[in-house]
């Protein structure tokens, strides 16, 4: 199966050193990578481009730059302009071990029933003298769903040496290292409506839908810098950014749960739902009216 690589890029020239040092480390070099800037400042835009020709001289690489559209749509795009049939959508402060693509790329060619994939994703974080530092904290091991449709990222936070988790079929991957087959997703890889946040959940979603399965790769791992940092009380985050995360989440209830699963889950979903309405009205209200607002307006 032919394999294209997605990049996009925001004022992320001080990750890319990184990145391309581990690309070129792959042990497999069979793919195509295409980049796309989404709206970094004039000077971070100079920088990223020379940075992507340095590498494009050592192997193919398209480039392209644009005004600031979003994770989701960005992507979109991207995957709209070629038709590999795995694609590989990566993070600018992500870094790669050398076997990483060809193993999970082996595991998606050969389980004909799996159409998502990630290794297992653990935390690097920048050194006193800013070089990379490789940590045993996991980032991801997947995403998993509880009954009241919260979707998380498994074992987030916690050291590789005190994980027992074992699960490799997941509800579905982290939109940090996601690989995915065409075949399953078709002409949509992700929402555009989305912009950016919960576009992993709803793949997942589809998925599962179409009855295909989401996997974590077992005995290979990638490494990824988290900007920010979950907590109870959304600290860092801007009011824009939970706005957007939140209507997805609203968007992804809506548009895949059925009557039935209202039926099944419905005891754990509303009183989940009605603690994140109070916990908006206490502490960001604006976000909870502009949602209220977009939902509505758009019919979801």
């Amino acid at each position: 199966m032919r394999l294209a690589l997605h990049l996009s890029t925001y004022n992320g020239s001080e990750f890319l050193p990184g990145l391309f040092a581990s690309l070129e480390a792959q042990t497999d070099q069979d793919w195509i990578l295409r980049v796309r800037d989404d709206g970094s400042t004039a000077d971070e835009l100079v920088v990223t481009r020379a940075l992507v020709a340095q590498y494009a001289t050592r192997r193919q690489a398209d480039f392209e730059s644009g005004v600031n559209i979003g994770f989701a749509v960005s992507h979109q795009e991207m995957y709209e302009r070629h038709d590999e049939e795995l694609v590989l959508l990566v993070n600018q402060d992500v870094l790669f071990t050398p076997t990483y693509i060809a193993t999970v790329r082996k595991y998606l060619e050969e389980h004909s029933d799996v159409a998502a994939a990630a290794g297992s994703i653990l935390r690097w974080t920048w050194s006193t003298t800013h070089e990379p530092r490789l940590t045993s904290i996991i980032d991801s091991l997947g995403l998993a769903k509880a009954r009241s449709h919260k979707v998380y990222d498994i074992a987030s936070g916690v050291a590789l040496e005190n994980c027992t988790e074992q699960k490799v079929p997941v509800f579905g991957i982290s939109g940090c290292l996601p690989m995915y087959k065409r075949s399953a997703l078709g002409i949509t890889l992700f929402n555009p409506a989305f912009v950016m946040y919960k576009e992993d959940v709803d793949v997942a979603y589809r998925l599962q839908k179409i009855g295909m399965k989401s996997a974590r790769v077992p005995g290979v791992t990638a490494y990824h810098f988290r900007t920010f940092q979950s907590s109870i009380f959304h600290k860092g985050v801007s009011a824009r950014f939970q706005e957007l995360s939140y209507r997805n989440h609203w968007r992804n209830l809506s548009r895949h749960l059925s009557w039935k699963d209202w039926m099944h889950d419905g005891w754990a979903i509303l009183p989940f739902e009605i603690a994140k309405v109070g916990f908006f009205l206490a502490t960001k209200p604006i976000v909870l009216w502009r949602t209220l607002r977009y939902f509505f307006a758009k019919h979801v």
